[in-house]
């Protein structure tokens, strides 16, 4: 399934691309993340974090690991897996960071476009597509807002 979606932030692209590129930065900052951790050397390679998304199902946490695939210049791409004992996701993230066409009063601003092909097992899967869709994309939405708020607060 895809999930695409796209908002403007109150941030330079290069302010937001490096707080989206630095895990450490934007994991402190998002809610329901924790367990943080290099797979291999810090600041190099795939990392783990342990995610809580705040589903109709309750709180499922699922181990991710994040690994940083190559894109073009204004791309960030990431191949993310996740597991808990029952469930899988999947999902190939493609962030697309440009300039804004008119930043808030004349501010600096990015628009970022997203896509997200998702794969899911498990009690999620029977969620079904309508109720699966929405909460991915509330998850970037909140990725987003913790990354505009860190770089704000910077």
């Amino acid at each position: 399934m895809i999930v695409a979606g796209s908002t403007t932030l109150a941030l330079t692209p290069a302010r937001l691309r490096a707080l989206l590129e630095d895990p450490e930065q934007l994991s402190a900052a998002l809610p329901g993340v924790d367990g943080f951790t290099w797979s291999e050397r810090p600041g190099e390679g795939p990392f783990e974090a342990t995610i809580r998304p705040a589903l109709a199902l309750g709180e499922i946490p699922l181990r991710t690991v994040w690994e940083r695939q190559s894109g073009a210049e204004d791309e960030l791409r990431y191949r993310v897996e996740g597991r808990t004992d029952e469930h899988r996701v999947a999902f190939d993230v493609v962030l697309r960071i440009t300039p804004a066409a008119n930043g808030a009063a004349g501010e600096a601003a990015a628009t970022v476009a997203w896509e997200l092909d998702c794969h899911v097992t498990g009690t999620l899967r029977s969620a079904g597509q309508r109720v699966i869709a929405p909460i991915v994309d509330r998850q970037v939405r909140t990725v987003l807002a913790a990354a505009e708020r860190a770089g704000a607060a910077s």
